[in-house]
């Protein structure tokens, strides 16, 4: 009976512990392109640019999507498929896809 109460507590900080939003993180390299997102925290990270919080975000099972400006005048569509692994980057005059590879 000692043991138990000795037990339990350790159990529920290894529990609380291991649930952490940080071990849902998904890295992914796409040709050289960094992608990063966690679907608990509503994250989504490209190269190190933050496009989670732009008013033209959104992510559901499937797909992430996010509109950002690579210069003053243009604005590119940058769209994740988390089934197939593809990157595709949606600009005025070009559309670009890469193929993912999950990095551990």
């Amino acid at each position: 009976m000692k043991y138990f109460k000795l037990i339990t507590p350790i159990i529920i900080f290894i529990l609380i512990n291991g649930c952490s939003s940080k071990n849902l993180d998904k890295q992914f390299n796409c040709d050289g392109i960094i992608v990063k997102y966690n679907d608990y925290e509503r994250f989504f990270e490209v190269t190190d640019m933050d496009l989670s919080n732009n008013k033209d975000f959104f992510m559901n099972q499937i797909t992430i999507f996010s509109k950002f400006k690579n210069n003053y005048e243009n604005e590119s569509l940058v769209t994740f498929n988390k089934i197939n692994k593809t990157l595709e980057i949606r600009g005025s005059n070009v559309i670009s896809n890469y193929e993912c590879t999950e990095l551990k």
